[in-house]
């Protein structure tokens, strides 16, 4: 029953974030995305400044966004690991749900907005969708880059 309870609350949280970031934030995104592709194309009388200036802002949103979106799997790793410190055995089991339940809305979201041929359109998906993984393997990392959510869940890494 311990697991169910586990599972049941994040599982929701992940699907109201999947269904909201659909909904709401990835419209507004590809609406940011085609002034950007308009700016590169040398509207807005950018001329031919547009492309490299489109592409400095683009890179800007998207190593922002990615920080941004990396909060989800470091909030769900932080609760996995916070749920299995009390528990003896069957900790892995914790863990694969958990990477499974943050990668949905990360996925669902990065299937919603479109390729727009260039790599930094996709990257903060990429980013963030590999942050569980990758902080799984080195929990310390996540102090580094998230303090202020490491204190916020109370856990000493």
């Amino acid at each position: 029953m311990d697991y169910f309870g586990f599972v049941g609350w994040f599982a929701c949280v992940a699907w109201i974030l999947a269904d909201t970031g659909k909904r709401y934030a990835m419209p507004r995104f590809d609406s940011l995305c085609d002034i950007l592709d308009e700016l590169s194309m040398g509207g807005f009388g950018a001329g031919r400044w547009g492309w490299l200036l489109s592409r400095l802002i683009q890179i800007i949103l998207s190593v922002f966004l990615a920080y941004v979106l990396t909060i989800w799997p470091v909030w769900g790793l932080l609760r996995c690991i916070s749920y299995t410190r009390s528990l003896d055995t069957g900790w892995a089991l914790y863990f694969i749900t958990g990477f499974i339940i943050c990668e949905y809305p990360l996925g669902s979201m990065a299937k919603a907005t479109k390729y727009r041929g260039f790599f930094m359109s996709v990257f903060h998906f990429a980013i963030s969708m590999g942050a569980f993984v990758v902080f799984s393997m080195n929990p310390l990392a996540m102090k580094n880059a998230y303090p202020w959510l490491v204190r916020l869940m109370g856990i000493d890494l």
